[in-house]
Order: C-alpha cells, then structure tokens, then sequence
C-alpha cells in the first residue's frame, strides 16, 4: 500500500549516483517542498552506498524500478548526456515529471524533451541552479537603470579536474566535454543577461582536446547576434583554480562578478559565509575605488530553490513561468550547438 503523502511535497527519485546526484539529494533534503524516496543505479551496490546515509531513502537497481512507482511524482537524471533523451522520455510516458542535468544532446533533443513533457502534462527543466538564485532575477530588473542597453558579455568558468577517469574525458558519454559541461553557463548568461533577440550572425570555437580520449578539455569562444550583441567566454577544467567571472557591458556601464555560476557565500561548492553575494557595478570613469557591490543575499542556496521552484511548478500552475525554464534550456542548447557546429569537433 502506498503511503499517502501532503500534495505540497514532491517525492522524487534519483537516477544517477555521481556527485551532482548527492549535491541534489542535500538538496531535495532541504527544500520545504520535496523528498527523496529512492535512487537508482545500473549497479545496485551504487545505490545502497549512496543511500546508507540517507534514512528513508530505497536503492534500486535500473531505472525501471522507478517508472512504475506510484509513491514517485519526479526524476532527477544525473547521467550521461548520451543517455538523456531516451531516460527523459520513458520517464515522461509514465507520467513523471523531469529535472535533467545539463546538458543535451543538441537542440533537437530538447525540443523533443519539452515537447513529450507538454502533451503529457508534467514540468520539463533543466538543472542550472544559479538562474535561481534571487541575484539573477535582482540583476535583470537592475539592468536597464544600471547600463541601460546590455551590448556585450564575458565569461569565464573553470573548475580544475585532472582524473582522466571521470566521465567528461570520455566522448563517448560527454560528447561536448567541456563546451557542454561549462561552456553551457556562459551560454545560459547569455539567455538570462545579455538577452539577445535576433538571429545568430557568428560562432567561433577553440577546442582543446585530451591527447589520450579526444575529449574537449577547454574552450574558447566567441558568438553573436543581428541584433548586436556578442559573448566572448573561456571555460574547461585546465586553469588549475576555479574562475567564476562574469562582465556584462551595457551602453553606459558594466555589472560584474567573480561567482556568478556558484557563488562563495553558501553554494554546495563553497561556503564562504563571510563573502558577501551579490555584483559590482561601474560607469563614467570610475577607478576600482568607486566601484559599488549591491548585495543580493539569499537564506537559502541556490540549489535548494531550485528544487523548491520545481515543486511548486510541477503543480500545473504558472504556466508562463514553466514555458520559460524549457525556452531557456533550449536557447542555451541552441547557441551550443552553433558552436560546435563552427568548429572542427
């Protein structure tokens, strides 16, 4: 017999054991609205080790054993890109709403996700969890007072991995490595800052390969719009330090940060309670001694509001609200896949 549970939480399930899998567990444990039921794993000795902490929480094995659960309202997937699509859609057909890590396959695959999601009834959104922290939406609403029309953006995100057994040196699983792997933020601050409207008119990508699998390691990149605005970015895992910095260059002023995917303060990455979050502003000929920080503080990290936003979208209302998350997965999709297409992948 299935226990009844309060419509408010939603009960999820985990397919995936890897690290985002456990960042999202935390925070499925402390969001006010959801709870995590089980987790599954191709091997079930995966799924026993990374529930043993987890009281309450079931092992199984395969993703089948989730699909058929009533006491199962949505999936997590943290799983190989090469597998995304077809995980989501038998999740999907058996009525179960999906949060899928980034990213996908291409363009076509998400379109495909959103669509089967939005004939079946249940919420489709991407796992990018800084579009929820409150410092996004603060930063939009600041833009046109702050540097009035938003005409260039720079980012930079690298996070330092050597272990060429982690599954983003495999092409055959991460197909886009890094350009799909970090890449994907400095493309979703394209979506959520510079706001472009027109047509891409220019893609250029620098790939670096690991010598031994082929794997994109690093990137470099330019991509631009007919409506006037260009993105220049860096991002991979060859930095040795995490870089985190965002330039976005208006028609008078400049709004940055030096966190903007996983900011210090209280992100599962760091913990640096004493480092305020928020973004710089300047304009004129303002020196680094004039420089403002606007503080955008948030009780609560910026991965937990993302399941809390889901929970409270899977309910069927605000259904603006949900068009959007699946247009911004597909835009940043689609600006990947332009720039993969520039390059000799």
């Amino acid at each position: 017999m299935t226990t009844p549970h309060p419509p408010s939480i939603l009960r999820f399930g985990i397919v995936g054991t890897g690290m985002i899998a456990s960042v999202v567990a935390n925070a499925i444990a402390k969001s006010k609205n959801a709870r995590l039921v089980a987790v599954s794993s191709r091997r079930l000795e995966n799924a026993l080790s990374f529930v043993s902490e987890r009281s309450g929480t079931e092992a199984v094995q395969g993703v089948e054993a989730l699909l058929g659960r009533a006491d199962i309202d949505a999936l997590y997937l943290a799983i190989p890109t090469s597998a995304k699509e077809e995980i989501a859609l038998a999740a999907i057909a058996a009525g179960k709403h999906v949060l899928v890590d980034k990213p996908f396959l291409n363009a076509s695959s998400v379109q495909r996700i959103s669509q089967a999601a939005e004939t079946a009834g249940v919420l489709f959104m991407d796992a990018t969890h800084f579009v929820h922290h409150p410092r996004t939406a603060a930063i939009r609403q600041a833009i046109p007072k702050l540097i009035g029309s938003p005409r260039s953006l720079h980012t930079a995100f690298y996070f330092p991995i050597s272990d060429s057994s982690n599954i983003r040196f495999d092409p055959t699983l991460e197909p886009t490595g890094a350009l799909g792997d970090m890449a994907w933020y400095s493309m979703r601050a394209v979506v959520e800052y510079l706001q472009p409207q027109g047509k891409i008119t220019k893609a250029v990508l620098v790939p670096e390969h690991y010598p031994n699998t082929g794997a994109v390691i690093r990137v470099s990149g330019l991509i631009a719009f007919e409506t006037g605005e260009a993105s220049t970015f860096d991002a991979g895992f060859t930095a040795g330090t995490a870089l985190l910095d965002l330039q976005l260059l208006g028609t008078h002023g400049v709004l940055s940060m030096d966190d903007f995917v996983l900011n210090w303060s209280d992100s599962f990455a760091f913990n640096h309670t004493d480092i305020p979050t928020g973004y710089f502003h300047r304009s004129g000929m303002a020196t680094r001694a004039d420089i403002s920080f606007i503080p955008s503080p948030s009780h609560t990290a910026q991965e937990v509001l993302m399941i809390e936003t889901f929970a409270t979208l899977s309910t069927g209302e605000h259904q603006l609200e949900r068009a959007h998350f699946a247009e911004a997965s597909l835009r940043t999709q689609e600006y990947l896949d332009a720039l993969r297409a520039s390059s000799n992948f």
